[in-house]
């Protein structure tokens, strides 16, 4: 019963970091148009722009993963397992876009500005 708890938990805390984040990066993305300064971060930028599909996307393709997960007559430990990788794929999701986002607006144009 432990393992069942932990996997579902894992799994919704997946589920709700991808659905924060690309709610977050959507808000900091309507502020902040778009970097002026280095080239890599107008690359980052161009693909920030399109993290909150990806991220919403990935939330509705692991809810509908997690449904079948639940209707599946498969042994409980295999279930259990794709529960875990379906939500560390959504926390990688999340945390890259994350980054990339701080990288793109913040850190690159404050480096290429003499900022320490």
């Amino acid at each position: 019963m432990p393992r069942i708890v932990i996997a579902v938990w894992i799994y919704l805390c997946g589920l709700v970091g991808a659905v924060t984040t690309g709610t977050f990066l959507a808000r900091v993305l309507s502020m902040y148009p778009r970097p002026v300064e280095p080239a890599v971060s107008v690359a980052f930028a161009n693909m920030v722009a399109n993290a909150p599909t990806w991220l919403w996307g990935s939330a509705a393709l692991s809810a509908a993963l997690g449904i079948y997960l639940w209707r599946s007559r498969r042994p409980l430990e295999t279930r259990l397992f794709a529960a875990a990788v379906i939500a560390a794929l959504n926390l990688f999701l999340a945390m890259y876009f994350s980054v990339a986002l701080v990288v793109s607006y913040f850190y690159l144009p404050n480096l290429a500005s003499g900022g320490a």
